[in-house]
């Protein structure tokens, strides 16, 4: 059912990725099936997630993305169903990860 990535990402999370602190920057996403948080700062990416394993994933590995510091620019929506293997219902997942992505590229918060 889920691809080799998703089940990685899956294994990566840890309750320690829900910490928030005071100085990181607040960005959401959310619709009637889920909800992504995530919470930037210089020293720490943090997340929270309400929905199914795919956006758990997601997160997940936005998190990774922008602790590693690359370019949330090059990602479309195009190469996260190719890399998440979404099925057709799930696309409003990658929808919505790319509206945080735009968020964040642009800093707006909530």
């Amino acid at each position: 059912m889920y691809n080799n990535l998703v089940k990685e990402l899956l294994a990566e999370v840890k309750k320690e990725d829900s910490n928030v602190f005071s100085e990181q920057q607040k960005y959401s996403v959310w619709d009637k099936f889920s909800t992504i948080e995530i919470y930037i700062s210089e020293s720490m990416v943090s997340y929270r997630v309400f929905g199914d394993a795919y956006i758990v994933a997601m997160a997940k590995w936005i998190q990774n993305k922008i602790q590693k510091k690359e370019d949330l620019r090059k990602i479309n929506i195009e190469s996260i169903i190719l890399d998440f293997e979404l099925p057709e219902v799930k696309y409003r997942n990658a929808l919505q990860l790319i509206e945080l992505i735009e968020k964040v590229n642009e800093g707006t918060t909530i």
